[in-house]
This record gives C-alpha cells, sequence and structure tokens, in this order.
C-alpha cells in the first residue's frame, strides 16, 4: 500500500526529467521527506512549517533551538497532523472551499480585516497564503475527527461531579498561565524507559535551576504540543487545569518552577508565569412577573389586537385583577392558568425585547401594552431578589472542567493508538530509509 503512496510522486518526476534536455544535469525540485501510511510529506511542506514556527518562536522572543532540533520537532507535527487527517478522510470528514473561507472570513473578523487584507498580512509575514489556507483546513478537520471519535464519546455523571467537588483544589477559581515541559512516555513503556525520561526531565530541573530559559528549554527538549511556543499554555482555570497540574498550581510563586512531576505520560516540568483572579462570588438578579400575551389571528386582525390591548391596560389601572384577565384573555398556554404568572427568572430567559421592557420597570408597575415576535403584551413586575448561584456555578464549571480533563485524556490515549498502528517511516535526501519513525514523544500525551 505504501508504495502507491509516492509511486504518483515518483511518476511525475521522471515524466518530468524526460522533458528535459538530455544534457542537463537532474535538477531536484522536491523530495520525500517522511511516508505515512499511504501518503507522503514533502520537503517543501516541511520548509513551510519549519519557516511558520521560526516565525512563531521569534515573536515570542524564545531562543532558537538548533536547526536540527527544530525540523525534528515540526516533523514529527507534521506525522501526527497527516495520521490525523487521514482517520478523518476514513470516516468521511471533509471541509470544502466554501466551509473553509467562512472560516478564514471569521479568523479575519476577529483581527479586524477583510479576508483580503488578511491574506495580505499572512503574505508580508513572509508566508504562503495558500499554504496556510490548507494548514487551516487540516486544523478545521483535525477538530471535527476529534470530536467525532473523541469528544462526543464523553460523559460526566453527576457522582463525577461530586467527587471533583469534594477536592479543595478543584474550587480554585484562580486563572493561572503557565508554562510545560513534557518528557513523554509510550504507553505500555518498560520501568527502564519510565526511568530513562525521568532521569531527562531531572536534568532540565537541575539546568533551570541553574538560570537555563524555560521557554529555551522547553523549545529544545519538550516533547509537549506548546513546545513551539515554549511550553506557553495561556490563561486557564485552576479547575481546567490538567490534574497533575491543579495541585502543585497555587503552591508555586510567580517565576517559580515545580519539581518534577509525574503522570501516565511521562514527566513534567511547569513554570507560573502569572495569577489572576479567583474567590468571586456568583450572584443573579431574578425577576418575578407577569403578563397578557394577545395574538393576532384569523379573526382579530394586528390592529384590532392592539385596540384590545389598550382596553386591557385601562381595566388593569382601574383595579381590576392581573389574574383573572391573564386567565380570560391571554394567548400565552404556559402561563394563562397560572394568571400570567412567569415565576421568578434570570437575565437571558425571554426575549430580548421582553427583558428589556421588564429591566425598565419598577415592582408593582403595570406596562403598556408593546410587541415581541410573539405578539403584543401587557407586563407586571411583582418582585425582583439577588440570588446567590455559587453552587450552581460551581457544578456547572466542574462538569465542564471533568469534561475537558477527560476529552484530552481521551484524546491522547487516541492519538497514541493511532500513531502506534500508523506506517511511519523516514526518508533520506537519496530517497533511501533513514530509520522506521517511531511514535512521536512529543505527541505521546498533551497533558496541556
Amino acid at each position: 500500500m505504501r508504495d502507491t503512496a509516492f509511486a504518483a510522486f515518483t511518476l511525475a518526476a521522471a515524466t518530468l526529467a524526460a522533458a528535459l534536455p538530455t544534457h542537463a544535469a537532474p535538477v531536484l525540485i522536491d523530495r520525500i521527506v517522511a511516508v505515512v501510511n499511504d501518503g507522503v510529506i514533502l520537503q517543501s511542506e516541511l520548509e513551510r512549517a519549519v519557516g511558520i514556527s521560526s516565525s512563531q518562536l521569534r515573536e515570542r522572543s524564545i531562543a532558537m533551538p538548533t536547526d536540527a532540533v527544530l525540523r525534528t520537532q515540526v516533523l514529527d507535527r507534521l506525522i501526527n497532523s497527516r495520521v490525523q487527517t487521514q482517520k478523518a478522510q476514513e470516516a468521511g470528514i471533509r471541509i470544502d472551499d466554501r466551509e473553509l473561507n467562512e472560516v478564514l472570513a471569521n479568523i479575519a473578523q476577529q483581527n479586524k480585516m477583510s479576508l483580503a487584507q488578511f491574506a495580505e498580512a499572512v503574505r508580508k509575514d513572509g508566508l504562503d497564503f495558500l499554504a496556510v489556507r490548507e494548514q487551516i483546513r487540516d486544523e478545521v478537520v483535525i477538530s471535527r475527527v476529534r470530536q467525532q471519535e473523541v469528544d462526543s464519546r464523553v460523559s460526566v455523571t453527576d457522582q463525577d461531579v461530586d467527587l471533583f467537588l469534594a477536592n479543595p483544589a478543584n474550587l480554585d477559581d484562580a486563572e493561572y498561565r503557565l508554562s510545560a515541559i513534557l518528557i513523554a512516555v509510550p504507553e505500555g513503556a518498560t520501568p527502564e524507559q519510565r526511568e530513562l525520561a525521568r532521569s531527562k526531565a531531572l536534568g532540565l530541573k537541575q539546568r533551570l535551576d541553574k538560570g537555563e530559559e524555560f521557554a529555551q528549554l522547553a523549545a529544545a527538549e519538550s516533547d509537549g504540543q506548546q513546545a513551539l511556543q515554549g511550553g506557553d499554555m495561556d490563561w486557564r482555570k485552576g479547575a481546567n487545569l490538567p490534574t497533575v497540574f491543579a495541585t502543585v498550581a497555587p503552591k508555586l510563586k510567580t517565576g517559580e518552577v515545580s519539581s518534577v512531576l509525574d503522570s501516565a505520560a511521562g514527566y513534567h516540568l511547569i513554570k507560573l508565569t502569572d495569577r489572576r483572579g479567583g474567590g468571586e462570588s456568583q450572584t443573579v438578579t431574578e425577576t418575578k412577573a407577569q403578563h397578557i400575551l394577545l395574538q393576532a389571528n384569523a379573526i382579530r386582525d394586528e390592529n384590532a389586537t392592539l385596540a384590545q390591548a389598550r382596553e386591557l391596560e385601562k381595566r388593569l389601572k382601574a383595579g381590576e385583577a392581573f389574574e383573572a384577565l391573564a386567565k380570560e384573555f391571554s394567548d400565552d398556554p404556559g402561563s394563562k392558568n397560572a394568571g400570567g404568572d412567569l415565576g421568578f427568572q434570570p437575565p437571558g430567559v425571554f426575549a430580548p425585547e421582553f427583558q428589556i421592557r421588564l429591566d425598565q420597570m419598577a415592582p408593582g408597575e403595570i406596562s403598556a401594552p408593546f410587541t415581541t415576535q410573539f405578539g403584543w403584551h401587557i407586563a407586571r413586575v411583582n418582585e425582583r431578589r439577588t440570588r446567590d448561584t455559587s453552587i450552581e456555578s460551581r457544578r456547572a464549571k466542574a462538569r465542564a472542567a471533568i469534561g475537558q480533563r477527560k476529552a484530552a485524556e481521551e484524546y491522547d490515549s487516541w492519538l497514541r493508538r493511532l500513531r502506534d498502528e500508523a506506517y511511519v517511516e523516514l526518508r533520506g535526501a537519496n530517497g533511501s530509509v533513514i530509520t522506521p519513525a517511531a511514535p512521536p514523544a512529543a505527541e505521546a500525551a498533551k497533558a496541556s
């Protein structure tokens, strides 16, 4: 199967060579640097990816690793991207040009640019826009296959939430900006393999203690997903941190590096770059209201409906009971039998026009008739209260955090299996096989 992977490439090269004058010296246009199942990675792809990664490192003012280390890291990432896009193709996941253009337009809009301006900005950075476009297509495809193969299978139970909240460390509302170095071990690693990885992590900790830059070491040595960003994990809530980091990060001082941390994925070092927030209570103001809804119908047109609403307003202000008129006239089946009572509701439950009108009213006030997409309303605000929703908020956040952790752990395992099952070989400049490429440590676990 893999022979057909680069047969077309070889045939094209041979055809081009036959078209050249017989006296001309061979010219290398492109070459295969890796075979991945029935696909290939070309030298030109590697060069583009190296250029993008170099640009990102310069933007972050991270010292550039050696060319050999950078190329190894980038090729490793390309291989993992390729096995995932191949899995997506098997699953029938495609991103057509129309959908890709919508994604690019959204990215441009987030950067306050038109799509044309975004393309020009990419070119000014010295990058090939068409190559960047295809890279974004791959990222969207990988996101879709991950959602289908991993995220959709993750479930969070009430018991999971209870156990999560029973750990005080998981109640941390503070946000942390961490950088991480991972020395990965393969799935099912032997004790000798784990000890070798641990020794390497301890050696890196000694180098950091002697003053070497964390970001530079991460770029050169880390097997983590953020290696080429200097290990930067960006801002995350304490509850959303990987489990192995969650109990350690709150104890670190800004700028401090942890001791070596052990997980199934390997050995980690984390540095606390910054910390913010934490301890905020969650409250919401709820409004208890009533309403009468009148809708136009075959017998009563829009003008007649408004006229009846105005008549009911007069009767209410004259002292008639809101409950009685709602039960008799309201067209809202959900509240009619309760006298128009809507109960205590937080902001965002009602249609925006209805919510705006309620927010403008004082308790006890009856509105003039006003319209929404549902018809004509008369509303009365009965009461307001401020309620502490910290417990509800914590449970919702806990459920989200558990889901993210479970999805990340399952993704790690899925990606390792995918890479273990893939046929990967690296090729030298003359096309010879260098060595079968082992599953990459760089992706063995995405602890961050």
